[in-house]
């Protein structure tokens, strides 16, 4: 088999032997295993690229999904999110931090609207933090 052929169907067959799978709405996969329910934010697309782009195999992305489902169960976790190539647990079927990022665009753009005259500069670090 190709390394990249039927990522999705592998994905939910490796998910079904887990536990109990429901891929019926699009880009939301729910998994039931025990008594223990994670609904997974996803799309085919956002799959493919885990799997190609990231971890280059099938495989490299399934052990990347069991560590997230871990990280999730151990959380708490009722969902594990897709956002920028990575799986996030979450308490809503937002990515934290896609709405930590719009959170921190407002303040910004609030500051800037506030103070017209501001300057700002991009630093690879906050100040003081320079490595040494």
């Amino acid at each position: 088999m190709q390394p990249y052929a039927r990522l999705w169907e592998r994905l939910l067959d490796l998910l079904a032997r887990m536990g109990e799978v429901d891929a019926s709405t699009p880009g939301r996969i729910r998994l039931r295993t025990g008594r223990r329910r994670v609904e997974i934010v996803m799309t085919e697309d956002d799959w493919s690229d885990l799997a190609r782009v990231i971890y280059g195999s099938f495989d490299g992305a399934a052990e990347h999904l069991r560590r997230a489902l871990a990280a999730a169960e151990a959380e708490d976790a009722p969902y594990l999110v897709y956002y920028t190539y990575d799986l996030e647990p979450s308490q809503t079927p937002e990515s934290p931090t896609r709405l930590q990022e719009e959170a921190d665009l407002r303040r910004v753009q609030e500051h800037l609207r506030d103070h017209p005259d501001a300057r700002g500069e991009w630093r690879a670090y906050p100040p003081g933090h320079e490595p040494g």
